[in-house]
C-alpha cells in the first residue's frame, strides 16, 4: 500500500519509475541498461535491443531486481557467457568510501594497484582477477572497500609481492578499539582528559602511527620499535609534524608583530605590541600557534628580561595583573592537540645576566629603548609577579600546572639582595612543588642554558652564540634505547658495547629519517607555516641548530643484571658512566660526520619505561630485572636512582650528579618530598648546596598533593579522605609524572590518568 501511495503521488511521466534498492524511485533509464550491457562486452546493437525489450515490459514501481532479471533473460538468448558476466557483475555491490553503493568493477582494482603501488598492468590484472574470483564466493549483501582491499593484500602476499602490499595497506583502527576509547579513554598521556576531542586524536594518531611504520620507516627500524629494542617517540607526528619542541625568541614578535597562521592569510594580523597587556596576550598566542606545527612543547627563555621594557613606569599591581592574565590564559587555552592545555614552559631570571647587560632592548611598538641592563628593576618585578601569581593558585586553590616555571640560578642570585626573591620561590616549592631550578654554576655551563618542563635542554655549546644555540630552535627528535635488553642478550662487556653500537645505529637511522621528513615538511610540503615565516629575511625556526638526541631507559636494571649491583654501587656506576661516555662519543662522531647537532638526554619516559619492561617480561620471562610487579612492571627512568632506593637525599645527589654533564640534551633530579610541610628556609639551604657543591643541572622539589573537589581543600600527600569534610570519593591526587606536575587520576572522580607503570612507580616513591 505504501509503495502504491507513493507511485500514485508521482506526476504523470512518459516513462516508468523504478524502485531502487534504497527505497527511492527513479525514472527508468534506457541508457543505463545499454551501459550495463556494454560493460560485459555485449555489442552495441544487442545492448540497444535488450534495453528496448526491457523498456516495453517495464511498469511503474518495477524494482531494479526485476529489471536485472529481464536483462539477464534477454542476454541468455544472445550470449550465455555475457549473461553470466552480467549476473556476476550486478550481484557484487560495493559500499564505497564516498558513502555510495556501486556495482563492482574489476578495473578499479587494477587502476588503484597501478597508481598506489606502481604495479605493472599485467600484475595488476592478475591480482584483480584473483580477487574477483574470491569475491564471487562470498555471500554478502554488500562488499566494502576495506574488505576488498584486505583481499587484495592477501593476494599480494600470496604472490610474494610484500613491497606492493605495504604500499596498498589500508590504515585505521579496529571497531573495538574505538568503542573502548569512547567508553574508557586512554592513559598514554596524563595531560589529556577523556572527552570527544581526545577520542578523535587517538583515532587519528593510530592511523598516522601505522603510516609511519609502513610508509616512512624501513621494516628493520619499524620492527626494532615494535619489538621494544628502541622506542621512537611521537610516531603519530613523524610524517606531518616531525619537530619536537621549540624555544621561542619573544624579541622578534615584539619587533614585528604576530601572524598566528604564519602568513596572515587566514587570521587577523597584529602589529608590534604597544602595551603590556597586549604583549601578554601575544605571548600566549605565540605558543598556541606554534603548537599547531610542533609535536612537543613550547617554551620562552629570558621571558621577564624581554618583557621588562613594557613594564617600565607601570605600578607593580598593574604588572602583576597583566602577568596573571598570561598565566590564566595558558592554563585555560583548552585548544591544543586532543583538547589539551598546551605544554608550555617559562624560563625566568632573577636578574639581568652579564651577557645581556648591553644587548639592545626592544619595547612598545618594537622600538629600541636602550639595553636590557637598563631594566633591572622591571626584570625583578616581573619575576616576583610571576611567582606571587603562582603562589595564589587558581580560584579553587589548586596549583597552576602550566606553564612549567624554571628559575635560573646564577652566582648573583645567592647574594643577600636576592634573598627575599629566592625565598618566595621556595615558598612556592613548599606549597605546590611546581618550580624547577636550572643551575648555571657548574663548570660545564656557559652563559646560557634553557629547559623544557619535560627536561629537554639547549646550551650555548653548539656555535657559541647563545641566541642561535638556545632560541628559535629546540630538540628536533629523540629515540630511546632499551639498556636492560642489551644486558639480557650479552655475556660480557664486549657484547654489551656491540649491542649498544647496534642500537645506536638504529636510533641514528631513525633520527636522520626524522630530520629528512622535517626538512620536507618545512621546505617542500608547505605544512609548517608558523615555523617557516620570515623575520628580517630569516626563517623563524632554525632547523640547522636543532638537536637529534639519543635517550635511554633502565641503566640501573642493566647494571643490576650485568654487574650484579645497581647504580648505587660505585663499581657498577663506573660501568654506567662508561656507557654514557660511549654514547656521547658516538654523538660527537656523528656531529663531525653529518654537521648536525647530536646530543644525549635522559628520556622523559612517561610510558616508555613501562612499555619496555612489559615487552621484556614477555620476551625474557623470569630472566629480567624490573621494578614493580608482573601486572605493572617498569624500568628506572634513564640514569636515576630507583625511586624506592633506601638512601638519603645527599647520597642520591652524589650518585645522579655524575650523569648530568653527560646528558646535556636534557636531565632532571627529583627530590620527592614527604607529606610534612617543607620549610622554605630549609629548601633554600638545600638549593644553595645543590647549586654550589654539585653538578646537578636541573631539579625540582616534587610534592604529592591531594585536593578535595567537594570543599576545595588542598592537602599534602596522597590522601584517601579529605581532612576538612571527610569526603572519600572526590579527592584528586597530584604529583610529578616525569617532568611536570599533573593529576594522577586515582580517585573515582579524577579525570586524569597515569598508565599502570607510572601508577606503580608513584606507589613505590620514597619521600624525603
Amino acid at each position: 500500500m505504501k509503495d502504491a501511495r507513493i507511485i500514485a503521488a508521482l506526476p504523470t511521466k512518459a516513462h516508468s519509475c523504478v524502485l531502487k534498492n534504497n527505497g527511492i524511485f527513479e525514472r527508468f533509464s534506457h541508457e543505463k541498461i545499454v551501459k550495463s550491457c556494454l560493460m560485459v562486452d555485449v555489442p552495441l546493437w544487442a545492448a540497444e535491443k535488450i534495453a528496448s525489450q526491457v523498456a516495453t515490459a517495464a511498469y511503474d514501481g518495477m524494482t531494479t531486481k526485476e529489471i536485472k532479471i529481464l536483462v539477464f533473460d534477454s542476454l541468455k538468448n544472445i550470449d550465455k557467457k555475457a549473461a553470466e558476466r552480467y549476473f556476476n557483475a550486478n550481484t557484487l555491490r560495493v559500499r564505497t568510501s564516498r558513502d555510495t553503493i556501486e556495482t563492482f568493477d574489476q578495473t578499479k582494482i587494477e587502476q588503484t594497484l597501478i597508481i598506489e603501488t606502481g604495479a605493472s598492468e599485467s600484475v595488476a590484472r592478475r591480482i584483480a582477477t584473483d580477487v574477483y574470483k574470491e569475491l564471487k564466493k562470498l555471500n554478502v549483501e554488500y562488499l566494502t572497500a576495506p574488505m576488498i582491499r584486505e583481499i587484495v593484500n592477501t593476494k599480494l602476499v600470496e604472490h610474494g609481492l610484500e613491497t606492493l602490499r605495504r604500499k596498498y595497506t589500508r590504515l585505521g583502527i579496529p571497531v573495538y578499539n574505538i568503542t573502548n576509547l569512547i567508553e574508557n579513554g586512554s592513559r598514554d598521556n596524563a595531560n589529556m582528559i577523556h572527552n570527544p576531542e581526545t577520542v578523535h586524536k587517538y583515532v587519528a594518531d593510530e592511523a598516522l602511527k601505522q603510516y609511519a611504520l609502513l610508509q616512512i620507516l624501513p621494516s628493520e627500524l619499524a620492527d626494532a620499535h615494535m619489538s621494544g629494542g628502541i622506542h621512537i617517540h611521537d610516531l603519530e607526528f613523524f610524517a606531518g609534524r616531525p619537530l619536537n619542541c621549540l624555544q621561542h625568541d619573544l624579541r622578534l614578535f615584539i619587533k614585528h608583530g604576530l601572524k598566528v597562521d604564519g602568513t596572515g592569510d587566514h587570521t587577523s594580523v597584529a602589529g608590534p605590541p604597544k602595551h603590556m597587556e597586549t604583549l601578554m596576550n601575544h605571548s600566549g598566542e605565540i605558543m598556541l600557534a606554534a603548537q599547531q606545527n610542533m609535536s612537543g612543547g613550547q617554551s620562552m627563555s629570558l621571558w621577564n628580561i624581554f618583557v621588562a621594557p613594557f613594564a617600565a613606569g607601570m605600578p607593580y599591581e598593574k604588572v602583576k595583573q597583566a602577568v596573571q592574565m598570561f598565566i590564566f590564559n595558558l592554563n585555560m587555552a583548552y585548544a591544543a592537540r586532543g583538547s589539551q592545555v598546551p605544554f608550555t614552559s617559562i624560563n625566568l631570571e632573577f636578574t639581568v645576566p652579564d651577557f645581556l647587560q648591553n644587548e639592545p632592548a626592544y619595547g612598545p611598538k618594537g622600538k629600541l629603548v636602550g639595553t636590557y641592563g637598563d631594566f633591572e628593576e622591571e626584570v625583578r618585578a616581573l619575576q616576583r609577579a610571576f611567582t606571587e601569581n603562582l603562589l595564589q593558585g587558581d580560584s579553587d586553590g589548586k596549583p597552576h600546572l602550566f606553564p612549567n616555571t624554571i628559575y635560573a640560578l646564577r652566582d648573583k642570585v645567592f647574594k643577600n639582595e636576592f634573598e627575599e626573591d629566592l625565598r618566595r620561590v621556595h615558598e612556592l616549592s613548599a606549597k605546590y612543588g611546581t618550580p624547577y631550578f636550572a643551575n648555571m654554576l657548574p663548570d660545564y655551563r656557559g652563559d646560557m642554558a634553557n629547559y623544557m618542563g619535560c627536561r629537554t635542554s639547549l646550551s650555548d655549546n653548539w656555535t657559541g652564540d647563545w641566541s642561535k644555540d638556545c632560541l628559535r630552535t629546540g630538540n628536533l627528535a629523540y629515540v630511546t634505547l632499551n639498556l636492560p635488553r642489551m644486558a639480557y642478550s650479552s655475556r660480557d662487556d664486549s657484547e654489551v658495547f656491540d649491542y649498544l653500537d647496534n642500537y645506536l645505529h638504529l636510533a641514528e637511522e631513525v633520527l636522520l629519517l626524522r630530520r629528512k621528513q622535517a626538512i620536507n615538511c618545512l621546505d617542500d610540503y608547505n605544512l609548517l607555516p608558523f615555523l617557516t615565516q620570515e623575520f628580517d629575511g630569516d626563517r623563524y625556526y632554525s632547523v640547522e641548530n636543532a638537536t637529534l638526541s639519543f635517550g635511554f631507559v633502565g641503566l640501573n636494571e642493566m647494571l643490576q643484571y650485568h654487574c650484579g649491583a645497581g647504580i648505587e654501587n660505585p663499581d657498577s656506576r663506573k660501568f654506567g658512566l662508561k656507557i654514557l661516555k660511549y654514547m656521547n662519543q658516538r654523538a660527537k662522531e656523528l656531529q663531525d660526520e653529518t654537521g648536525y647537532r647530536w646530543s644525549v638526554l635522559q628520556t622523559p619516559a612517561e610510558s616508555t619505561a613501562y612499555r619496555f619492561a612489559m615487552l621484556d617480561r614477555e620476551k625474557f620471562k623470569d630472566q629480567i630485572i624490573v621494578q614493580g610487579d608482573s601486572e605493572a612492571s617498569y624500568y628506572t627512568n634513564s640514569s636515576h636512582v630507583p625511586v624506592n632506593a633506601d638512601i638519603l637525599l645527599p647520597e642520591k645527589i652524589k650518585i645522579e650528579e655524575k650523569f648530568h654533564p653527560l646528558t646535556l640534551g636534557g636531565h632532571i633530579f627529583h627530590a620527592f618530598m614527604g607529606e610534612a610541610y617543607s620549610e622554605p628556609d630549609s629548601l633554600m639551604s638545600l638549593t644553595n648546596k645543590i647549586a654550589k657543591k654539585s653538578d646537578i643541572g636541573f631539579w625540582a622539589y616534587s610534592s604529592a598533593l591531594s585536593f578535595c573537589i567537594k570543599c576545595k581543600t588542598l592537602m599534602k600527600g596522597l590522601q584517601n579522605q579529605c581532612a576538612t569534610c571527610g569526603e572519600q570519593t572526590e579527592v584528586e591526587w597530584y604529583d610529578r609524572i616525569t617532568g611536570y606536575v599533573q593529576q594522577v587520576g586515582v580517585s573515582k572522580s579524577a579525570s586524569g590518568g597515569w598508565n599502570p607503570g607510572k601508577m606503580q612507580e608513584l606507589r613505590d616513591r620514597k619521600r624525603f
